[in-house]
């Protein structure tokens, strides 16, 4: 090793003998700083002094020696060699000073072991050294190590032998443990769902054998049971000297939501829940082939509706997208789930009957035609039917491909088809009739300013609408209708939108743009309100006895946020029913709400205190107003649909919602995108950040609130009907 000045302390009463011990390391090559010392106090003062680096004792001295010396380095907590240097000293005194901790004997008659001795010593203490430090070091990382795993918000988990040995909070939080304990000896298999066993065994097999494994996607499997989908990375690591397991697993539940979701749409037709055209031929071709191998017969059914053009130039889209409804409701009904069915084109539908004989496959064309002649529809106060021609091509060995088979059975239908009429209306049901079977509600609701892209129901211009309304009021005479706000994250939690319509004479359905204009005339609207109200918490509260936890978005119209008795009214529903406010979501337009601000304010405030939330309408058509509303107490921010409209070939458009979402983002709102009608637009307002949508795209606002918020799961391999549309739960 490398010499340097060493600070000797010499125990001794003879000179010479220190002289002696000096000059030997001297000798050796070392450039020493030393002091002699021979009694307890003048140690001791040495010690105090300063450090040193090696310590020589004579063994015995007057009154004091090397036990006593090595007694006063220990308590000074000294790590430095202590090396006994006498002329004699007997066998059990030796074998006690080296228990005691000296690190060796030097006889003074063997001066040569001397440097060597100290020489090794000092490198041993060295060494110490070096371990101390290294151990404080890796001490350190193991702290950090530990704090970081424990803070993390990433699941972090370690087994041995497939138990769990070790997890950190969030880990167990996510599966549902409350501490350590409770998973400790607990299988790792039990946290994964049954069916995916075989392929996380494998997984395990891959892991020991490439460090880490790439992630995996499974069906993990919390403590009550419950399920939620999970990636897992791992990875072999040493703990504690152990050679064990780690897992990093990440909840992907909102994501693997939202992928479903996209690929839901991707697959189905927005308006009926079917399976659009590019879906159904890839099943085609499956089934084509599928024929081809194992000798089955299967068949391709072919409806085209006749009139519905006809309809909707006569009553409008609206009552036509109404009219496909009931159809694919008849075509479900009657075909049932198992079949494959499609909305081909616009009034174009298609289905693949499986193992059906010929006698069967023409009985079901038969009862379907028959059922298609007796269907009715209502609209406009009238009624109409709808009739339609079916054409079937067999799937067989020798089909060629899938559009060969289409081809059939489109010109057949084409052929087939009669020569178009217009709709002939049928006698309207008699009014016990027509309270029998209540009207389909459907369209969103449509604010003034958005009047003229909906068709008048029915003229308006003779009507005495005081009679009417008061009668509504009197008589409920208004119904509710119910739009579905999906969130895009995945988070399956039910919203609706409370929409009014008021039944006309003949069952039909009027929406409030025709009718608010004459109510607020007639200063009726604070009336409608409390109407709204009561209804709208009945509504709620029998969902909730259901076990559903819906929200409803309720409109208030402009005069309600200055009206003091509404919140009264409200709270004392609520109580009655029940239902904890938060359920309830109060929503205003802009303008009303910026036509007087501070009674907003206030208006909002108040709700806020009775625990409802609140929504303004028809946010982003004038930023100028953000200043007044960041400081209101407001949950969300539904976006001017006239945004929305040209949101898939507008850049402009999009730059300005991207900058209207990270406002709301940074006030801590949440965003609505309302008039979502277009499957390119969902894409386009989960990339910009918005936290749910609203639109016919999803569902027209129905009689009933009824919508598969968590069921929109359809993967390509199922070939099952949707129901997310259906009206499963009537």
């Amino acid at each position: 090793m490398e010499k340097k000045i060493l600070r000797l302390l010499i125990v001794d009463d003879s000179p010479d003998d220190s002289e002696l011990a000096v000059a030997t390391l001297r000798k050796a090559g070392y450039m020493l700083k030393n002091q002699r010392v021979q009694d307890l106090a003048s140690m001791q003062a040495a010690l105090d002094k300063g450090p040193w680096d090696v310590v020589l004792s004579e063994y015995t001295l007057p009154h004091f020696g090397a036990q006593l010396a090595l007694d006063l380095v220990k308590r000074a907590h000294l790590d430095i060699p202590f090396i006994v240097v006498t002329r004699n000293i007997r066998d059990p005194d030796l074998v006690k000073i080296m228990r005691n901790g000296a690190h060796d004997v030097v006889m003074k008659s063997q001066a040569a072991r001397l440097a060597p001795v100290v020489e090794r010593e000092l490198r041993v203490a060295e060494e110490r050294h070096q371990f101390r430090q290294m151990t404080k070091t890796l001490q350190e990382v193991e702290n950090k190590n530990r704090a970081i795993i424990a803070g993390s918000r990433e699941a972090i988990g370690y087994c041995q032998e497939g138990m769990h040995i070790d997890a950190n909070k969030t880990y167990l939080e996510m599966f549902g443990y409350d501490d350590l304990s409770e998973i400790e000896g607990v299988p790792v298999l039990n946290l994964i769902e049954k069916s995916d066993h075989p392929r996380f065994k494998d997984y395990l097999r891959k892991a020991s054998s490439q460090n880490p494994a790439d992630p995996q996607e499974f069906l993990s499997v919390k403590k009550d049971g419950s399920h939620f989908h999970a990636e897992l990375a791992i990875s072999s690591i040493v703990l504690n000297g152990e050679n064990c397991t780690q897992f990093l697993v990440t909840d992907i539940s909102k994501r693997k939501a939202v992928e479903n979701r996209l690929q839901y749409l991707n697959q189905h037709d927005p308006l009926t829940g079917l399976f659009n055209r590019h879906h159904f031929t890839q099943e085609l071709t499956k089934t084509i082939e599928r024929v081809k191998t194992v000798g089955s017969r299967s068949a391709l059914l072919y409806l085209d509706l006749n009139e519905i053009k006809d309809i909707n130039d006569v009553l409008g889209h609206a009552a036509g997208d109404r009219l496909l409804l009931k159809i694919a409701r008849l075509f479900r009904d009657k075909l049932g789930e198992s079949t494959i069915l499609a909305r081909f084109s616009g009034d174009e539908f298609t289905a693949l009957l499986h193992d059906m004989s010929e006698e069967q496959i023409k009985t079901s064309v038969t009862e379907l035609l028959s059922s298609l002649k007796e269907t009715t529809f209502l609209e406009g106060g009238k009624v109409f039917r709808c009739d339609g021609t079916i054409s079937v091509a067999v799937i067989d060995k020798d089909t060629e491909s899938a559009q060969a088979v289409l081809n059939k059975a489109y010109q057949n239908c084409q052929h087939n088809r009669p020569q178009k009429t217009a709709p002939a209306p049928v006698p309207a049901p008699t009014p016990q009739a027509t309270a029998s079977a209540p009207p389909h509600a459907g369209g969103a609701e449509i604010p003034a300013a958005d009047l003229h892209r909906e068709t008048p129901v029915m003229p308006t211009a003779a009507v005495d609408w005081e009679i009417r309304l008061k009668t509504a009021l009197e008589k409920d005479g208004f119904q509710l209708a119910y739009q579905p706000i999906v969130n895009l994250h995945g988070d399956p939690a039910e919203y609706f939108e409370v929409l009014l319509r008021l039944v006309g004479r003949h069952g039909e359905l009027i929406h409030a743009g025709e009718f608010m204009a004459a109510a607020e005339k007639l200063g009726m609207l604070a009336a409608i309100d409390r109407w709204v109200i009561r209804q709208s918490i009945h509504s709620l509260a029998a969902l909730h006895a259901e076990g559903r936890q819906a929200s409803f978005f309720v409109n208030l119209c402009p005069a309600a946020l200055k009206d003091p008795e509404l919140l009264s009214l409200l709270q004392k529903q609520l109580s009655v029913a029940r239902l904890k406010p938060g359920f309830i979501v109060l929503e205003a337009d802009e303008s009303a709400v910026m036509a007087n601000p501070e009674a907003s304010a206030m208006f909002m405030q108040a709700a806020r205190r009775i625990g409802c939330r609140f929504s303004v309408d028809n946010f982003g058509n004038n930023l100028a107003t953000l200043n007044s509303l960041r400081e209101m107490p407001i949950d969300f921010l539904k976006i001017s649909g006239s945004l929305i409209r040209n949101l898939s070939t507008d850049d402009l458009t999009r730059t300005s919602l991207k900058a209207i979402v990270d406002l709301a983002k940074a006030m801590e709102k949440q965003t609505i995108a309302k008039f979502v009608e277009k499957a390119n637009d969902l894409g386009i307002l989960w990339n910009l950040g918005f936290d749910y949508v609203q639109g016919n795209y999803f569902q027209q606002a129905d009689s009933q609130p009824d919508y598969e918020f968590a069921d929109e799961t359809t993967l390509s391999s199922d070939t099952t009907s949707p129901t997310w549309v259906a009206n499963s739960r009537r």
